[in-house]
């Protein structure tokens, strides 16, 4: 049911696709996409949680800071996650509240899992805890960079999707620019 909402937001725009169409084409009832999702903010907000749900994989994993980094990368990159982003910029000013849910979803979600995985960085072996890098302003500023000029050009359609390669190497760019990774 998911995958065909997302099918038609990107289709048809968020103001045009209905539960009615989200139901037909997912051969469901009606009543069993409220039931789920509410409605249709709902539903686009589930779209963006289940990308930012990758990100939480690899972060319950356990992983790194910059395996975190890199899924965060290359899930935001994706074409789905520039697409759905795209939409809730172009309609935020008609539907405010969807932009509210997106930001709650999406990137303050992906800006606490970052949090965390800098203070367990901070705090390991190599490194004393400290409360400098382990802020939420440090949070958010790593991921103002994750996303940034490559982000930007991906939401204007200049260039494709990121491998994982490229993903991995922004990541590690990043966090070496920001004190987190030893340079090479």
């Amino acid at each position: 049911m998911l995958d065909d909402a997302v099918a038609l937001f990107l289709a048809e725009g968020y103001a045009s696709t209905s539960l009615d169409l989200v139901a037909q084409r997912s051969s469901a009832s009606k009543r069993t996409v409220y039931a789920y999702f509410t409605d249709k903010a709902g539903l686009f907000t589930a779209a963006v949680g289940r990308l930012h749900d990758r990100i939480a994989e690899t972060a319950e994993q356990s992983a790194p800071l910059l395996e975190l980094c890199t899924s965060l990368v290359e899930t935001l990159h994706s074409d789905e996650a520039v697409a759905l982003h795209r939409i809730v910029v172009g309609e935020s000013t008609r539907f405010p509240e969807l932009a509210r849910s997106f930001y709650v979803a999406g990137p303050a979600r992906s800006t606490q899992m970052l949090l965390a995985a800098l203070r367990a960085a901070d705090s390991g072996p190599d490194r004393p805890g400290t409360s400098d890098a382990s802020d939420a302003s440090d949070a958010e500023r790593l991921y103002a960079l994750l996303l940034g000029e490559p982000h930007r050009r991906r939401l204007l359609g200049l260039t494709p999707a990121p491998t994982s390669e490229d993903s991995a190497r922004h990541a590690a760019e990043t966090l070496r620019a920001l004190g987190h990774v030893p340079a090479d």
